[in-house]
């Protein structure tokens, strides 16, 4: 189902998209994913895994230059997580040289939270940043509060 840009209930097809350009990703059982269509392709999409009533961890991957990260699609990419599962955080790991991921993730509003040296595919550590949901401003209007709106399906 596509609600504005954003793709729900193709679980399977947007993490295989999301795995097949992150290096050494592999899909866990029970994987929950959504994506950002421009025209009539996937642009971006964002996996949900591990989820256990309180956190999950969330991997993120996009075509550079596409522009998938409008308000409407990062209100829905994070209310998914934050409002619809429950969780209190979110977690994504990045390999300490991708500097265009971790630029993305602070950007987002990622911040640190743990190094794991010699744990990345590319043998170097491996950076774990963490959002809590009473700060991701994505949500949020400005003042602490849940926005409503349409997040799409339940």
């Amino acid at each position: 189902m596509l609600v504005d840009d954003v793709l729900y209930g193709a679980d399977h097809l947007v993490s295989r998209w999301v795995a097949k350009r992150i290096p050494g990703m592999s899909i866990s059982d029970g994987a929950k994913a959504l994506g950002v269509v421009r025209g009539t392709g996937l642009v971006a999409g964002v996996m949900y895994e591990r989820f256990n009533g309180v956190h999950c961890e969330v991997s993120i991957a996009a075509e550079p230059g596409s522009g998938w990260a409008s308000r409407s699609a990062l209100f829905k990419l994070f209310a998914f997580p934050f409002i619809q599962l429950g969780c209190h955080a979110i977690s994504v790991t990045v390999p300490g040289s991708n500097l265009p991921s971790l630029n993305l993730a602070t950007k987002l509003g990622f911040k640190g939270e743990a190094i794991v040296a010699f744990a990345a595919h590319d043998g170097g550590p491996l950076l774990v940043l963490k959002m809590f949901r009473d700060e991701c401003r994505w949500i949020s209007d400005g003042q602490g509060q849940q926005r409503t709106g349409s997040a799409g399906p339940v």
